[in-house]
């Protein structure tokens, strides 16, 4: 029994013992976190040191606990403190990454309890150092002149580009920016921007090559120990538009990778203006208009003067001789196109000198540009005539009021430079403008009949006034001269016939005449025109050569009432529209002016291809000649309306006359009614 007990005892104190044992094994300390991993940057900020807590079991809590190791390769970077302390534990860890190389460091920290648990806690501690991220390098070339390096506080370039208004090309032409990388590749890419406070800046372009298109954007790569070129360029068609003035804009090379980097350059053009140019438009004789006008105008006198290169800032100046220069207000219509007005005052005798005519000189100037402070303004002159002599200032057909009428040829048009822009055909109608061309109220010519002829005929002298066409004849290259019929005087118009005799200049090398006003005493007043076949152009209610067309409607029966937008003209009816210019008669022995008869005396045209369009479709003539009653000239062109033209208050009218190779067509915007 006692042998038995004693095995007992012996085994519970075993038992007990392994049970102690067993309890040391499982109660060790743990921490948190139970991991550590830091990150350091070359160059950056150290990093902040972390807390770790260790914890022990309630039924071991009392034991106290020790770092019992702290390892790292190499050795030193990692740090634990306090060494030692009960649980929970606040451990702080730190790291000193200095001197150590980019890579991945490791470490361990082992916690455990005093005496040992068997085991103790392990913190694994991971230190990731790098280097920075690889960098974008600005550079201008060697051969960029206008790089101007960011300025304190700043970190913006500047490409300064210079641009003269009316030259081809800004300086310098083309600004090369070399960008590399500090390390690593680094792709990038190139676009156009605004700069601040201004619109976009579409004038700007960027190419990453001397043979890529220029355009709003572009891409490139950086390397280290190179660089690739940004070229930076002007849009010549958008600058040139330009007035003068600084402009901002900019571009932005960033990298595809944040990290990497970008650059902003800021990009000012500086656009100044150039000389102001003066030019004569084709058949003008003068950049000005009118280049020359009368003494004591009635109201303030308008020039419109033609060239390039005009802003808002160009200044018109008029000087006669030595006298002092007169500022004219002035109004830019575009950069070429600039009208002055001119006070009556200044016009207004005496005037010095004295003699008629007196030339003044219109200067435009423009603000000099620092590059060119001596730069000269642009000039023409202006004349001033008599105010007591007639001068001539327009000749139109007095149906359009056109200078010359609508060219539809295939062949080579007369009316163009070196011939003067204004036409006439035999026996049109036309009206000449100016002053002084007659007496001061309007007075109508009476045509009268010379025994024993019973034709009336209208005048070749009305109160004083006659109106001479000379031309030089081709066959016998004498001039000759030739009074016109006059229809109408008044101070500043005169309607007149065109004698049928300058047909002889029609197809000539040199299809010029001259028109010539005497009134009175006064030396006459010239212009000159070119001949034409015919040169059509339909009359109209307003007057003006626009609107409702003169145009009669003619019934089933026959009875003409006038085409109005309330007595509209039916499709398929019959309509007569009143022309000029139509040139001359299947009867040429009629004479100038010549009055036909209102009966049996209808007289066709020598030309048949006359042709009428309404609504845009050729309508049917079924008659083009003389008006019963009417001054040879006034030509009646009957037609029918086609039946398929369009309905409307406004239906477009032209007639046209003449060859394939010669046609000539009457003014836009004719118009007539239609049901």
């Amino acid at each position: 029994m006692k042998t038995r007990n004693v095995k007992t005892a012996a085994l519970a104190v075993a038992g007990f013992c392994l049970g102690i044992s067993g309890y040391a094994q499982t109660t060790g300390p743990t921490a948190s976190p139970g991991s550590l991993s830091f990150s350091y940057q070359v160059n950056a900020t150290i990093p902040s040191p972390v807390k770790v807590t260790v914890s022990l079991p309630a039924a071991s809590s009392s034991l106290p606990l020790s770092v019992t190791s702290v390892s790292s390769s190499p050795q030193g970077w990692l740090t634990v403190t306090p060494d030692s302390g009960h649980a929970p534990l606040a451990l702080t860890v730190t790291v000193n990454p200095t001197g150590l190389a980019p890579g991945s460091y490791t470490g361990a920290i082992t916690i455990d309890t005093t005496p040992g648990s068997k085991q103790p806690a392990t913190v694994p501690v991971t230190l990731l150092i790098t280097n920075p991220p690889s960098t974008m390098v600005l550079s201008p070339s060697s051969s960029t002149t206008n790089y101007s390096p960011p300025p304190s506080g700043s970190a913006t370039p500047t490409l300064t580009f210079l641009y003269t208004t009316g030259t081809s090309a800004a300086s310098p032409t083309s600004s090369e920016l070399d960008v590399s990388s500090t390390g690593d590749i680094i792709p990038f890419n190139v676009t156009v921007g605004s700069g601040k406070g201004t619109s976009a800046a579409s004038w700007i372009r960027v190419s990453s090559s001397s043979t890529q298109l220029p355009s709003l954007a572009t891409s490139g790569s950086a390397f280290p120990g190179s660089s690739s070129p940004v070229y930076v360029t002007l849009d010549m068609a958008t600058v040139a538009t330009l007035d003068p003035g600084s402009y901002a804009g900019q571009i932005t090379i960033a990298a595809v990778n944040a990290a990497n980097g970008s650059w902003t350059v800021a990009v000012s053009l500086i656009v100044t203006a150039g000389p102001p140019v003066l030019k004569t438009m084709p058949g003008a004789t003068s950049p000005i208009y009118p280049s020359q006008m009368s003494a004591s105008p009635l109201i303030d006198a308008v020039i419109t003067i033609n060239g390039d290169n005009f802003f808002s800032t160009s200044v018109v100046t008029m000087q006669l001789g030595a006298s002092q220069a007169v500022t004219l207000p002035s109004t830019l219509l575009s950069r070429k196109v600039l009208q002055a007005t001119i006070k009556k005052d200044y016009l207004t005798p005496p005037i010095t000198p004295a003699v008629y005519p007196a030339t003044w000189v219109i200067a435009v100037t423009n603000p000099a540009p620092p590059n060119n402070p001596a730069q000269a303004p642009a000039t023409a002159t202006l004349t001033i005539t008599d105010p007591s002599l007639p001068s001539i200032t327009g000749v139109v057909n007095a149906a359009s009021y056109l200078a010359t009428s609508v060219w539809t040829g295939t062949g080579t048009n007369p009316v163009a430079a070196p011939n003067p822009l204004r036409s006439v055909s035999p026996r049109e109608i036309v009206s000449i403008f100016g002053q002084n061309l007659g007496p001061s109220t309007v007075s109508t010519a009476t045509p009268t009949a010379t025994p024993p002829s019973t034709t009336l005929v209208y005048p070749t002298s009305w109160n004083g006034v006659q109106v001479a066409f000379t031309w030089v004849d081709p066959v016998t290259s004498t001039a000759t001269t030739v009074l016109a019929p006059i229809i109408m005087t008044s101070l500043n118009q005169i309607n007149v016939a065109v004698p049928k005799e300058i047909g002889s200049l029609v197809g000539t090398a040199n299809p010029v005449a001259t028109i010539q006003v005497t009134n009175g005493a006064a030396p006459p007043a010239g212009s000159t025109v070119t001949v034409v076949a015919e040169d059509p152009g339909i009359f109209t209610f307003a007057g003006l050569g626009q609107g409702p067309g003169a145009i009669l409607n003619y019934d089933s029966s026959g009875v003409p009432t006038i085409n109005s937008t309330k007595n509209a003209a039916g499709r398929g009816s019959a309509i007569a529209i009143f022309v000029t210019g139509m040139g001359e008669l299947s009867d040429p022995t009629w004479a100038n002016g010549a009055v036909l008869p209102s009966t049996g005396g209808a007289v066709k045209l020598a030309d048949g291809t006359c042709r009428v369009d309404i609504d845009g479709q050729p309508a049917v003539v079924t008659y083009a000649g003389s008006s019963p009653g009417a001054v040879a000239g006034l030509v009646q062109v009957n037609a029918i309306v086609p039946p398929t033209a369009r309905t409307g208050q406004a239906i477009v009218i032209t007639v046209s006359i003449g060859a394939t190779a010669s046609a000539r067509r009457s003014q836009p915007g004719v118009t007539f009614a239609v049901n």
